[in-house]
This record gives C-alpha cells, sequence and structure tokens, in this order.
C-alpha cells in the first residue's frame, strides 16, 4: 500500500481549511487569480529535482493594473533545488531581474544547463536572455549561448539530445542562421563551443515549419511544413546533410505526419495513403502507423473507431495528440490522443504498470507522467481533473512511497467546483456530435438555467479538464454544455471536412439540437437558456441568436466574428503574409472574392441579418485584438443601435483576442454575471 507523506516543498503553500467561502458562491477572484505554476526536471538518478516556479507566494490577489495583467513578482522564474531523499530544497537562483530562469535539463547529477529570461526592466539588452551551465553547488557556472535576433525572430539552442555516453555535450538546434529554420550542433556543456552536425531543411521564406521530429542521438528525421495550399512532409539523409521532400498532400486529402523513429522505420499518424487518395470510410480516422520510408509503407499499430490518434484531422489541423520522448534517452515513452478524456499508450509494460498503479491510487482523475530518472522508477506526476487544476506528486516505486509535492489554485476548495461529464446525441442529418455537460455542484440537474459555451477556432476542439470560466458559470447556478460540432478536430476526417461553408448551418445546427437535446431530457430549462462564446464560439452566439431566435434569452459575444467577409479581410492580413492557410481558409470559410461564395456570406453573416435578434446582447471585445478586430464590434453594435436593439457594451482597452490580466478577467466575470442573473434569473 502507499504511504503518502504531505511534504511542501514550498511553506507558503495555503491550506484549504484556512479559506473562507461565501455559503452561495466561490469568490469570482478565485477562478481569475493566476495560479503559481512550477515546472520541473528530475536528474538521471532521481535524486534531485529542479523546480522553476514563480519567486512569490502562492496566493489569490488581483493586479489592479490592467496594463500590468499580473503582479510583478508573478514573472520570472525561481530555480530551487529538490532533493528526494530528505525533502530539503535549496535555492539557486532568485528568479528576480537577470535571475529569472526557464527551460532547465540536467547534464548529469550534477550538473545542469538553463536558460535565463530577466523580467521587467532589469535586462537592459537581449545579452542577458542566455544558455547556461552549471553545476548543482554553483561552481563552473558558464554562458553557453546568447540569445540574439535574426530574421526578426529570436535565435535560441532547443535541446535535443542529452548524448548519455558523451557526458560533456548535448545535442541543441538553433537557429542562428536562418531565424525560421534550425541547424543542429554538438556542444561543450562547460565551454560552449560547438560544432555543427546537420542542416535544417531547406525551406523557402513562403513555407511555415510546422515540427521536426529528431532520432535518438538529437540529429534529425524529418521535418513537416506548409507551403500555401500543400502539405510537406521533408526527409533528412545523414550521408549527404541534405533534405528532400518526401511527400506531399493538398488539405482535406489523406496525409500523415511522423512522431517519432530512426531512419529506416518512423512512427506515425494519418493515414495509409498507398491504399486511397481520398477519405472514406475505411481511412476517416487518423491511426498509428510504422512506416518504412524506403518502401513508402504501412504498417498498422493501433487505431480508435471514434477518435483520431493524434495525427492531422481531415488531412488539415493537427488533433490533440503526440509521441512522448524521454529527454534524458530519447527513447519514446507513449503515444497520446484525445477521446472524451486523454488516452496514452505506453510502449514499456514496466512504466504501464506504474501508470497504472497510479491511476489506481487516483481513480477518476487524470494522471500524467512529467518528468523521470533515467529507469523510470521514480516519477513526478500531474494529477487533475474538471474539479482539480492539478496536483503534483512524487512517486518513488521501490519503496512505494507517494509524496504530495503541490497544488495549483490552492484557495479553490474542490469539493466546491462541478464534474464535467462527456455527452452524445444525434444531429438532424444523423452525425453523432460528443460534447460535455456541467452540472452545478448538490444540484438535482433538472430544469436548471443553461449557458451554451461553444468553443473557438473552429478547427479545434473542448476538452476534459477544469476550466475557470466554466466553473465560474457553473458556480453561479448555470449548467454548462460544450458541444464538439462538426469541424471540431479530433472525430475523424467527415466530421471535419463536413462543416465546409457550413458557418451559420449545419455547425450551427448541431448546437441547437444539442441544446433540444438537453431541453428534452429534463436538463435545461427552455425559457432560461444564454449562449456565450469567445472567437468563433462568438460568431456561434451571433449566430445563435440571429438564426434561432426564439431559442435563447441572452447572448454573450466575446471577441466574436460578425461578418465573414470582414474575417476574411483580417485573414488576408494574418494568412497571406505566412503563406499558409490562406487557401484552406477560403475552402471552408468561403471566399468572398468567388461571385458564387457572396450569398453564402451574406446569409450567414449575422451583422447583415441583425434585423432578427430578439434577445439581449453583451457584447465584449479587446481593444487590441489583431486577430477579430475591434471593428467587428463596433459594426454590431451600430447596427444594433440602428434597429433599437437591445445590448450592453464592454470594451477592455489593453485587451486582445481573449482577455489575460486578472483585473480585467474579473471585470469580464462581474459584467457576464450581472447580464445573465437580469436576463435567466
Amino acid at each position: 500500500m502507499f504511504n503518502k507523506y504531505l511534504l511542501g516543498i514550498f511553506t507558503s503553500i495555503l491550506l484549504l481549511s484556512s479559506q473562507s467561502y461565501s455559503d452561495e458562491f466561490i469568490p469570482a477572484e478565485y477562478f481569475a487569480c493566476y495560479s503559481n505554476s512550477n515546472s520541473m526536471s528530475m536528474s538521471p538518478s532521481g535524486k534531485y529535482i529542479t523546480i522553476v516556479s514563480q519567486p512569490r507566494d502562492s496566493k489569490c490577489d488581483i493586479e489592479p493594473d490592467l496594463q500590468k495583467y499580473v503582479e510583478d513578482d508573478f514573472r520570472g522564474g525561481k530555480l530551487t533545488l529538490y532533493n528526494t531523499e530528505n525533502g530539503k530544497t535549496t535555492t539557486l537562483t532568485s528568479g528576480k531581474g537577470n535571475s529569472s530562469v526557464s527551460g532547465v535539463s540536467w547534464v548529469s547529477d550534477e550538473r545542469i544547463i538553463f536558460t535565463t529570461s530577466p523580467t521587467n526592466s532589469s535586462a537592459k539588452s537581449i545579452d542577458a536572455y542566455a544558455l547556461w551551465g552549471m553545476n548543482i553547488d554553483g561552481t563552473k557556472k558558464k554562458k553557453l549561448f546568447t540569445l540574439k535576433q535574426i530574421q526578426g525572430t529570436i535565435a535560441e539552442p532547443r535541446l535535443t539530445s542529452l548524448l548519455p555516453d558523451e557526458p560533456n555535450y548535448v545535442m541543441v538546434a538553433i537557429n542562428d542562421r536562418r531565424g525560421a529554420i534550425a541547424d543542429y550542433y554538438k556542444m561543450n556543456v562547460f565551454s560552449g563551443s560547438r560544432k555543427r552536425t546537420a542542416m535544417g531543411p531547406d525551406m523557402g521564406k513562403e513555407e511555415a515549419m510546422f515540427g521536426v521530429v529528431e532520432k535518438s542521438d538529437g540529429t534529425p528525421l524529418a521535418a513537416i511544413g506548409n507551403y500555401r495550399d500543400e502539405w510537406r512532409i521533408w526527409r533528412y539523409f545523414a550521408n549527404t546533410d541534405k533534405w528532400e521532400i518526401h511527400f506531399t498532400s493538398k488539405c482535406q486529402t489523406p496525409t500523415f505526419f511522423p512522431l517519432s523513429g530512426f531512419e529506416d522505420k518512423w512512427l506515425v499518424s494519418g493515414q495509409d495513403v498507398t491504399k486511397s487518395k481520398v477519405f472514406n470510410e475505411e481511412n476517416d480516422k487518423s491511426k498509428l502507423f510504422l512506416y518504412d520510408p524506403d518502401e513508402r509503407s504501412f504498417e498498422l499499430m493501433y487505431e480508435d473507431e471514434n477518435y483520431d490518434v493524434g495525427g492531422p484531422t481531415g488531412g488539415c489541423r493537427t488533433a490533440i495528440g503526440g509521441a512522448s520522448i524521454d529527454e534524458k534517452t530519447n527513447e519514446l515513452i507513449s503515444v497520446a490522443y484525445y477521446g472524451e478524456k486523454p488516452v496514452r499508450l505506453f510502449f514499456d509494460d514496466d512504466v504501464q504498470a506504474t501508470n497504472d498503479m497510479l491511476e489506481g491510487a487516483f481513480p477518476d482523475q487524470i494522471v500524467r507522467p512529467v518528468t523521470w530518472n533515467t529507469d523510470r522508477s521514480k516519477v513526478v506526476v500531474s494529477v487533475s481533473s474538471s474539479t482539480n487544476p492539478g496536483d503534483y506528486y512524487y512517486f518513488d516505486k521501490e519503496n512505494m512511497i507517494l509524496t504530495f509535492l503541490w497544488d495549483r489554485s490552492p484557495w479553490l476548495d474542490r469539493t466546491k467546483l462541478s464534474k464535467q461529464k462527456h455527452i452524445q446525441y444525434t444531429a438532424r442529418d444523423g452525425l453523432e456530435i460528443r460534447g460535455y455537460l456541467t452540472i452545478p455542484v448538490n444540484s438535482n440537474g433538472e430544469d436548471l438555467p443553461m449557458i451554451v459555451h461553444p468553443h473557438g477556432g473552429p478547427n479545434t476542439r473542448d476538452t476534459y479538464g477544469y476550466d475557470p470560466y466554466v466553473q465560474f458559470l457553473a458556480s453561479r447556478g448555470y449548467a454548462v454544455f460544450q458541444p464538439n460540432f462538426r469541424g471540431s478536430t479530433g472525430y475523424g476526417a467527415y466530421h471535419y471536412i463536413s462543416a465546409n461553408k457550413q458557418f451559420g448551418k449545419t455547425m450551427q445546427d448541431d448546437i441547437t439540437d444539442g441544446v433540444y437535446h438537453l431541453i428534452n431530457n429534463g436538463i435545461a430549462d427552455k425559457d432560461r437558456i444564454a449562449i456565450f462564446g469567445g472567437s468563433y464560439g462568438g460568431y456561434a452566439t451571433m449566430a445563435g441568436l440571429t438564426f434561432t431566435p426564439d431559442l435563447y434569452a441572452a447572448g454573450i459575444n466575446y471577441v466574436g466574428v460578425v461578418d465573414l467577409e470582414l474575417l476574411q479581410e483580417d485573414s488576408n492580413r494574418n494568412s497571406r503574409r505566412f503563406g499558409y492557410y490562406y487557401d484552406e481558409l477560403r475552402m471552408e470559410w468561403g471566399d468572398p472574392d468567388n461571385p458564387e461564395d457572396m450569398p453564402y456570406i451574406i446569409e450567414t453573416s449575422p451583422l447583415r441579418q441583425a434585423h432578427k435578434i430578439k434577445s439581449p446582447v453583451l457584447i465584449v471585445h479587446g481593444a487590441q485584438d489583431p486577430n477579430v478586430r475591434l471593428v467587428h464590434a463596433r459594426k454590431l453594435a451600430n447596427k444594433l443601435d440602428s434597429l433599437g436593439k437591445e445590448y450592453e457594451w464592454y470594451v477592455e482597452p489593453y485587451e486582445g483576442h481573449g482577455f489575460r490580466g486578472e483585473q480585467s478577467t474579473l471585470n469580464l466575470y462581474g459584467k457576464v454575471e450581472t447580464f445573465l442573473d437580469k436576463h435567466l434569473n
């Protein structure tokens, strides 16, 4: 059995028993406050863990300055050394000024490399941003690389292998020759001297780099790029130090992305492109294959009949998932993807047994390994759920000791948070739609006021886990419905492609049908339903109010799109200059330069159909939004004014596409709470 020792790294962690709550509501501040977050890395033997954390107590306090977002002492990384054998901690850097640290890796049990990231105005030049090597006793500290600006980007080393057989060296990728493309170097961790061992891919300026896969020695294997309307897989040949385009595909056609591998065999996710050049029932979902790049052959390793196993959804946007590579050994540990909860496939029986043991200790929680020692007998794991922002534990498998380290947002009483559950229903055209429903804690779950909360994107998806917006709404007594309507990623090609030019149409029908499903099942009160979404979710909010005006009692449009032609102007600015997504967006959203698409664009733009709106609207926007410009909100307000429609207006002057600041987020919660209380309760 487990022995559980509550050994805190930071003595300032607040005890939950010291918190005082209103009997009715969790204070909105508790959802708006940023929690301290700590990144951890374990030494090869497992004796030590480095912890990078904010140089402050983990407390809930709102920074009132709208331009600062968070407190000064929230910025920065304090480097702490934790001894797993005796629980002692040693502060290696203060985390303030030029002593702020990010990105720590172990070279040996005695030496680390880390990057300094100065805070506030302490760094007078970019020279203060650097990669360092240091022994854990503070000796032999040496600047290994100074970050610099190259072609409009920051050039900095990225560790690709610790080279365990060469303790004085690591392999790094550095983009100091071409800002967007990195080359590979063997670097001495004591002197900083380096020798180039491999070139980066020969991509042109208009091609976007989406990722590189390295071999166990830290040198490149393959890369993924996007050029105009074409996905490209580049293959590296070590004997000639050259790259070649290995495979190309168009968006919404079968393809595959490499995850890991060796020169002769790759682990890839996607479709077996030798069988079909189009999507069908057989290859609708991305699957896991062992791929031979010389023979161009696929050997199926794993598939899920309902979900993409990582890889590109519909040959376009990447689904959640990927390979987990051990930093110390560069071995493939697992492959993860997202069903309705995360799924992780382990390739080592002992690691699987450890994971099974920990999941047994934390039922109904997501258990995720954070860092291991070399033989993986010791591990730090995160434990989380919809009602748990995150707890972190150290597990010593040999001695069967589980030690509590720290928790996120300790001021939140987990028992007062509301559970999120998976739901499934059938849309009117027969498509199965999955999503999530959060019922307020201590509720009977019947005839509830409900908030429909569609995600942004739209080519992303909602996932299971703690969400402060959802929990805030649930804490005020609202059920919260999050549908993964068509166009969402991770559910296969048809689910994705069937959303082409369906803004306000079948995409919106999927949301509407989910609302009726919850009404018919007695969960939602049909007279007390509001819709509240951001970005594309803001569009869905306005489409709901416009095209189903009797369904919603109110709507909150948060940084939302209101006109598809105006959206295309925005994407022209943001996409054309990068040379990717331009053609894809027009295939999915409609092309205003094509006269045949203009009737669709006019018909599905809420701004042009605003006369149909019956319910009050809260318009929320950030004045600095570069993605959905403030002009969307202004045009909507002007149109509602001219029509005599009821609306409220709220713009934060220093925020952009979604609010980052604690005070502005708290302001938003206050506006939302008052607005919903007025129109639903």
